[in-house]
C-alpha cells in the first residue's frame, strides 16, 4: 500500500475514525496493531506470518536474555537471536546471488533460480529486531514483557517497509505506555510533515522517474549530456523519493501521537562524505554505526584498523542494499572516501583558518557533491557493465547519442536548486513549517500552494518507491 494511493487513504481515514471512536487505550494499541497486519498483508498476505515469527522468535529469546543468569548464556541468547534474524534475510535476500556467484566459481554453467519473492521491508525489521535484543543484551533497554507491544513495535506501518529504522529505545518506550494519543495539535503537524513528503515524492522524485527511467534503460542512445542530466535528476531523485517517504512515516506516526527519528538532513549541502552519512539515511549510519562499526571496534584499535572497520562497515552497508555486486562497489566507494577522509582530516588538522575560507568551503562541497553522485551510477545501474558503458558514454567515449534536455526536468532541478539556497540562507523561513497554529496566513498559505502542485504537476502515474526493493 503506497502512501500516495487512495487505498492508503481510506485505510488511514478508517483507521483514525476507529481510534478515535475507541477512548480505551488497550483497545486502541490492538486496534493500531491489526491495522499494522492489515498494511503489510495487503502486498502479500503469507508473509504476515513472517512478520510475527520474528516477532516471537526475538520477544522469546529477549526475554531469555534478560532472565539469564550468566553473561555467557545472555551471549549464546542474543548469537541466536543474530543468527535466525540473518538467516532468514540471508535466505529471502541473498541465496540467490549466493548460488549464482558460488556455482560461477566452480565453473557450472547452469543458472540456479529459487522462487523465492522478497518480502517488502524485510531489510528494516530485521535490523529493528537485531536492534532490540543487542541493546537488551547492551543493558541499554528494559524487557518488553508484552508479546503484542513488541509486535506493534516490530510492524508498525508508518515505517514498517522502507523506514525510518527505529531502534526499540526510541519507540517501545512510547507503546509500553499504551498512549495512542489522538489530538489537534498532534494531527495538524503530522499533516504538514506528510505534506511536504508528499511534495518530495510527487512533484520532484515522480517527475523526475519519468525521465531518469527511460535514460538509464538504454543508456547507449544518448549524448553525454543527457547522461550528464539523467544522474543529476537521479540524484534528486533518489533522495526526494526516500525523503519523501520517510516524511510521510513521520507524519503519519505523528498524527498517531508517536515520535519517529529524523532519517535526513539535506545531504546535498553537506562539505565531507562524512558530513553526507551524518545527513543521508540517519537512522541507518548511526546503526551501522553503533552496532556494526563499534562492535568491530571503531577506532579503538590504531589509525589502519580504524580505516579498515569504515571500510567494511560500509562494504556490509552496500551490500544491506541489495543482493548485487554493483551495491558491494558503491559501499566500497563510499568506504574508502570515508577512510580518505579521516586520514584527511589527521594531516589538515592545523589548517583551521584555510577551511574558513569560503573557496575551500566550496570546493570542498563541489568535490563531495560531484563523488556521490559519480556513485549513484553503480547504485542505479543494474550490473558492472551498465555502469562501465555509462561512465564511459558520460565523458564522451563512444560517438555521440541523442539529446534529450526535458524542459520539466530542468524546470524540477531549478526548483529543487532553489530549495536547497534557502536553506543555506534563509533557513529561519523553513524553521516556520510545520506550524501548530494553522489560523494564520503563512501555514495556510503554504498548505494551498503544496496542495495546488500536486494537483497541476503530479505526473498522470506515481512510481514505486524506490526503497520498497530493499
Amino acid at each position: 500500500m503506497i502512501f500516495t494511493s487512495l487505498d492508503f487513504l481510506i485505510f488511514y481515514a478508517l483507521l483514525m475514525g476507529l481510534l478515535l471512536v475507541v477512548n480505551n487505550q488497550l483497545f486502541r494499541s490492538t486496534i493500531l496493531l491489526l491495522a499494522s497486519y492489515f498494511f503489510y498483508a495487503w502486498w502479500n498476505p503469507t508473509f504476515i506470518l513472517l512478520l510475527f515469527v520474528s516477532s516471537l522468535w526475538s520477544w522469546s529469546l529477549g526475554l531469555l536474555i534478560h532472565k539469564a543468569d550468566s553473561e555467557k548464556k545472555k551471549s549464546i541468547y542474543l548469537t541466536i537471536s543474530l543468527l535466525l534474524s540473518l538467516g532468514m534475510l540471508a535466505y529471502y535476500k541473498y541465496a540467490q546471488f549466493l548460488m549464482e556467484n558460488i556455482a560461477a566459481m566452480l565453473g557450472y554453467q547452469r543458472d540456479y533460480q529459487f522462487d523465492i519473492i522478497l518480502p517488502v521491508g524485510i531489510s528494516f525489521f530485521t535490523f529493528q529486531t537485531m536492534s532490540y535484543c543487542i541493546d537488551l543484551r547492551r543493558g541499554n533497554i528494559e524487557v518488553c514483557k508484552s508479546l503484542p507491544q513488541l509486535m506493534l513495535f516490530v510492524a508498525f506501518f508508518p515505517q514498517l517497509v522502507a523506514g525510518p529504522v527505529v531502534r526499540a529505545s526510541e519507540l517501545l518506550p512510547q507503546l509500553k505506555t499504551n498512549n495512542i494519543v489522538i489530538t489537534p495539535r498532534n494531527v495538524i503537524i503530522g499533516l504538514q510533515i506528510f505534506l511536504g513528503g508528499a511534495l518530495q515524492k510527487v512533484l520532484v522524485a515522480d517527475n523526475l522517474s519519468v525521465f531518469v527511467d527511460p535514460v538509464f534503460a538504454d543508456h547507449g542512445f544518448y549524448s553525454a549530456e543527457t547522461l550528464w542530466l539523467a544522474l543529476l535528476a537521479y540524484t534528486l531523485q533518489i533522495f526526494c523519493d526516500f525523503s519523501g517517504y520517510s516524511l510521510m512515516a513521520i507524519g503519519i506516526a505523528k498524527t498517531l501521537g508517536f515520535e519517529l527519528p529524523k532519517n535526513f538532513d539535506m545531504p546535498y549541502v553537506s562539505r565531507s562524505v562524512t558530513e553526507f552519512w551524518r545527513r543521508w539515511h540517519m537512522t541507518l549510519s548511526f546503526w551501522l554505526r553503533d552496532y556494526l562499526y563499534i562492535s568491530l571496534g571503531g577506532n579503538r584499535k590504531g589509525h589502519l584498523r580504524t580505516y579498515a572497520h569504515l571500510y567494511i562497515t560500509m562494504l556490509l552497508g552496500g551490500l544491506w542494499h541489495g543482493a548485487s555486486w554493483n551495491f558491494v562497489l558503491w559501499g566500497a566507494l563510499h568506504g574508502g572516501a570515508l577512510a580518505c577522509h579521516k586520514l584527511w582530516l589527521e594531516y589538515t588538522e592545523s589548517w583551521v583558518k584555510l577551511k574558513a575560507q569560503p573557496t575551500y568551503i566550496f570546493v570542498s562541497w563541489g568535490l563531495t557533491f560531484l563523488f556521490v553522485m559519480l556513485t549513484w551510477i553503480p547504485f542505479r545501474c543494474a550490473d558492472f557493465s551498465s555502469s562501465y558503458t555509462y561512465f564511459l558514454h558520460m565523458l564522451g567515449a563512444v560517438p555521440a547519442g541523442i539529446q534529450w534536455l526535458n524542459p520539466n526536468v530542468l524546470l524540477v532541478l531549478f526548483a529543487t536548486l532553489v530549495w536547497h539556497l534557502i536553506f543555506i540562507f534563509k533557513q529561519p523561513v523553513l524553521a516556520r513549517f510545520p506550524a501548530e497554529n494553522i489560523t494564520t496566513f503563512y501555514p495556510q498559505l503554504t498548505i494551498f500552494v503544496g496542495l495546488l502542485f500536486i494537483v497541476m504537476f503530479a505526473p498522470v502515474s506515481s512510481s514505486p518507491f524506490i526503497y520498497f526493493q530493499f
